[in-house]
């Protein structure tokens, strides 16, 4: 199923999958997030929510993996509203966030110019203490310099060195 999901015919990959359904207790967590990363990648996001729901239906515990594929995907799509409702249902399943899916969303919210809604989830991430890295500060200045937003983008660098967070070279360069 991998390999044609890497290929990105999905319809033999759901065959494979569906197969393995069939046989009964084959599958996992796992081979449904390959599924859904596979559709995501053809940006096929509704059949990858599909998988998503099928999950539920066949009592497969979701993990980050699968929340982070799919919101990514919604990201990706412009379909914001629908990555911020499955990052709630996340949290209030239990399921923590990682970097990873903190470093999503802001970078969704930033390219679909909702940037003050980006900086309400990085102030909600600091008051979380989540250890957050360079990458997270990178996407929200990009944001904020790709909009105009010149003297959100200096307070958030000139906050770095406070924060213990050292630029990189995207920092600087990234377009």
């Amino acid at each position: 199923m991998d390999g044609y999901c890497l290929r990105g015919d999905m319809g033999e990959a759901r065959k494979v999958f569906d197969l393995m359904l069939g046989k009964g207790g084959m599958v996992d967590v796992r081979s449904c997030n390959k599924l859904i990363n596979g559709y995501i990648k053809q940006k096929r996001i509704d059949q990858a929510i599909e998988v998503f729901e099928e999950m539920f239906r066949l009592e497969i515990l979701t993990d980050t993996i699968a929340d982070n594929t799919l919101i990514d995907g919604f990201c990706k799509a412009g379909r914001i509203q629908e990555a911020e409702k499955l990052f709630s249902r996340m949290l209030s399943c239990g399921q923590l966030p990682n970097v990873q899916t903190y470093s999503i969303l802001p970078d969704g919210l930033c390219s679909s110019q909702q940037l003050s809604r980006a900086m309400e989830l990085l102030r909600e991430m600091e008051d979380n203490k989540m250890e957050l890295n360079i990458v997270i500060f990178n996407i929200i200045i990009k944001g904020m310099c790709k909009a105009g937003r010149l003297k959100s983008a200096t307070d958030i660098f000139s906050s770095l060195s406070s924060k213990g967070v050292v630029p990189n070279v995207r920092t600087y360069t990234d377009d």
